[in-house]
């Protein structure tokens, strides 16, 4: 009787001690999701003032350029793809008086919708110059990086050029227009605009310098090189949707298997009870392998030109942890095979390491995809 009670002391111990390294495991991913999640720094590079965009353009701009300011404000953005973003909103340009306008001297040249339709909303008259503002909406397609999905950031840009490209013209922006622009602000969107799963970190201009490989027939000696003005949205997803979507159902299903798991017995009087046999086991996991595919080729096909994707390490783990389970169920009631150490006492071993295993696997893989 005494030794019955030291050994289910001993297993009480040994319980404690996996679930305290559990629970230190879970802690630590929960701590990487968070500083990913919260660790976006400002654009050191964006554009501030109107001083340092002549600064930037000092070298590449000759001196007789026509400067056009330029600004935009965006009253809807939407992902219609992994790749596509639709946006809406106004654009406005001003030029001299005596210059004839027929609509927005530029172009966005990753807009995949067709030509740009602006329509003209009004015309405001200052001194020797004209403000034109134009309503617009485009599709866009950009590479963004899903690797780190779902713990993601994106910086969504709206690439501008001026529109006749012989010309020497500088898009300037209008950043007077906005009561702030320094570091981390966020202007140039509607106070009501609806995006869904994202959050906006900042809104800034910059510039992207483009080197042609070619000079667009102008009969030049050297490539063509422009200084892009690029409006950009940083948006940080919501963890929580993500986390809802993909990341209970897997731990839940990680839970059911480690259940499945407890099942395991040597006696056939306790196993019977318990309803264990091999085909049960394969019967149980095969409805929880079906949840988990179902679930990856969804997160599969919405990025399919992705390699893997962080999001993907889970559904990889948890399809070898229910290989290991039915495994660990072919050899539960042979007296002697190469495991017979392994799963003594009911598999105590493989039970005890299922958690510990399971999320020291995932805090590795987190380290190391995040970081």
């Amino acid at each position: 009787m005494n030794l019955v009670s030291m050994q289910g002391k001993k297993q009480q111990f040994l319980w404690l001690i996996v679930c305290v390294i559990s629970l230190i495991l879970f802690a630590s991913i929960v701590a990487m999701w968070d500083i990913v999640d919260d660790g976006y720094l400002p654009n050191t590079d964006q554009i501030t003032t109107e001083q340092e965009a002549r600064k930037v353009n000092a070298l590449t701009v000759p001196k007789q350029t026509l400067e056009i300011r330029t600004g935009i404000y965006l009253q809807s953005l939407n992902f219609v793809s992994a790749y596509d973003v639709y946006v809406s909103g106004t654009l406005w340009q001003t030029f001299p008086n005596e210059m004839q306008v027929d609509g927005p001297q530029l172009y966005f040249p990753e807009q995949v919708n067709g030509t740009m339709k602006p329509t003209l909303r009004y015309k405001v008259r200052k001194d020797d110059v004209t403000t034109y503002g134009w309503s617009f909406e485009v599709t866009v397609r950009q590479p963004f990086d899903y690797s780190v999905y779902p713990l993601d950031h994106k910086t969504f840009w709206l690439r501008m050029l001026p529109k006749d490209i012989g010309m020497n013209v500088l898009l300037l922006p209008d950043l007077s227009s906005f009561p702030s622009t320094a570091l981390g602000d966020v202007f140039g969107l509607d106070d009501q605009i609806v995006l869904g799963n994202w959050t906006v970190n900042e809104t800034f201009f910059d510039y992207k310098q483009n080197n042609y490989t070619t000079d667009f027939g102008f009969m030049s000696t050297t490539k063509h090189q422009q200084n892009e003005l690029h409006f950009n949205v940083v948006l940080k997803r919501k963890f929580v949707n993500a986390f809802v979507v993909h990341l209970v159902p897997m731990l839940t299903v990680a839970v059911l298997l480690f259940a499945i798991l407890l099942n395991f017995s040597h006696c056939k009087k306790i196993a019977s009870s318990n309803g264990f046999s091999k085909m049960s086991v394969i019967g149980a996991i095969s409805a929880l392998f079906f949840i988990v595919v179902i679930s990856h080729v969804d997160v599969r096909t919405k990025f399919p030109s992705e390699g893997l994707i962080y999001i993907e390490y889970f559904y990889l783990i948890m399809y070898s942890m229910m290989t290991l389970v039915v495994m660990a169920s072919f050899v539960e009631y042979r007296e002697e095979h190469l495991l017979s150490k392994f799963l003594a006492n009911d598999s105590l071993i493989l039970k005890l390491m299922y958690w510990p295993v399971l999320l020291s696997t995932i805090c590795l893989i987190t380290y190391c995809v995040l970081f």
